[in-house]
């Protein structure tokens, strides 16, 4: 019986050490920044005017594609990706046979950046749709 007693305080002070985790559901984290989603572009000062439509920006499989709409026409990005860790976009489309060169920094809903082509840089500006 005196064994019984004893490892049956041996257990409780083991047990009173163990430590327990507990997690929560609760939205105390974040919410993933991804540049997924609808939007509506801008890019000013080119040698063309200004160009303005909306880009569709999607992830599937670990990759992300884009493509920009202006006037009823798509031009899709040859090349899109997504820097998780610098909240960044680069990618490259072709427009009038010229390779065109994108990169935009997302902040909350707006993305800002430039395209480049030929040499020079013209600013760029898209806003998440609600």
């Amino acid at each position: 019986m005196k064994y019984i007693i004893t490892l049956f305080f041996g257990l409780l002070i083991l047990a009173s050490c163990s430590t327990t985790k507990t997690t929560s559901k609760a939205s105390s984290k974040t919410p993933k920044v991804t540049p997924a989603g609808e939007w509506t572009y801008s890019i000013k000062e080119t040698p063309e005017g200004d160009f303005s439509g909306d880009m569709t920006v999607t992830h599937q499989e670990n990759a992300y594609t884009a493509k920009m709409n202006a006037n009823g026409y798509d031009l899709a990005f040859d090349k899109f990706s997504w820097d998780e860790a610098n909240k960044s976009a680069t990618g490259e489309f072709y427009y009038s046979g010229v390779s065109v060169f994108f990169s935009a920094k997302l902040e909350g809903d707006e993305m800002k950046g430039t395209v480049s082509a030929g040499g020079m840089e013209f600013p760029f500006l898209a806003t998440r749709k609600k």
